[in-house]
């Protein structure tokens, strides 16, 4: 973030002056994503918030300037927005404290994820405790870690988890599995679950040649300290606060493509829960 200064000036009398940050050229859109962040945002611009991201340029009559980061999209605000590479990241959590943030344009959640020919039966995180059910595959880093351990189903689940990342170390670096690799795990056998969030999973559920059943969450977790961990999301369009003057053509450009927008939601199969 850009910080205002203090100029003195004058004979001998100081005077305070506030500089204002530069208004963003509204003829371009600079929009940061990650170049690891699949099925969000690909190095090829197939993901589906670059395209939310084309629609909003398109909406406001400016050009896309699509900043791609060799980087996981967690450094985003980091590496991109802080560093003034641009203005705009799609797809955050509404009212993201380090940003500003559109009104919601989609809300979804985590869902567990099965073969349909196994049956699977329930909505509420503890379902995933019942017979048949004892290998779960999940991205690092999520409540999937939280539901399996106030299920009693983590530390049998440990060595399996750690199978997909190749037991590569954790410490001191960020390691992920792919959204992707998630899926198939219950696909082809290895996993008889997946916890994951929803828009994650959807294009891979879609794709798989194995019909899979994806089923939302219905519930929160309760942590035995109180607090609530929330499986819903509502997602947003966040703009840097150096420049709030982007906001209101952003909110916009939501409300005049929404259509386009819930197309390319629709397309990517991604199940939508009703606007909180």
């Amino acid at each position: 973030m850009n910080m205002d200064f203090l100029r003195i000036c004058g004979a001998g009398v100081a005077a305070l002056t506030l500089a204002s940050p530069a208004l963003a050229d509204t003829t371009s859109l600079r929009v940061c994503a990650s170049t690891k962040d699949a099925p969000f945002s690909q190095a090829d611009g197939t993901g589906f918030e670059n395209r939310i991201a084309q629609v909003l340029a398109d909406e406001m009559g400016a050009r896309l300037e699509l900043v791609m980061l060799e980087k996981e999209a967690i450094y985003l605000v980091r590496d991109g927005i802080d560093k003034d590479l641009c203005d705009v990241l799609v797809g955050v959590d509404a009212d993201d404290p380090r940003l500003l943030t559109s009104n919601p344009y989609y809300r979804s959640g985590y869902a567990f994820i099965t073969r349909q020919d196994r049956n699977f039966e329930g909505d509420k995180w503890q379902d995933v405790d019942q017979d048949g059910f004892n290998t779960f595959a999940y991205r690092l880093h999520s409540p999937a870690e939280t539901i399996l351990k106030y299920t009693g189903r983590y530390e049998y689940n440990l060595i399996y988890q750690a199978s997909l990342t190749n037991f590569e170390d954790r410490r001191n670096k960020y390691t992920q599995v792919e959204a992707n690799r998630v899926v198939s795990e219950v696909s082809d056998g290895g996993a008889d679950l997946a916890i994951v969030f929803a828009p994650e999973a959807a294009r891979y559920v879609r794709d798989s040649r194995v019909p899979l059943r994806m089923t939302l969450i219905t519930n929160e977790i309760e942590r035995s300290d109180g607090v609530i961990i929330p499986l819903q999301y509502s997602q947003s369009v966040g703009v840097s606060k150096t420049h709030p003057e982007l906001l209101e053509p952003i909110e916009q450009a939501l409300q005049s493509g929404s259509k386009k927008i819930e197309a390319i939601l629709a397309d990517e199969g991604i199940p939508l829960l009703p606007s909180s």
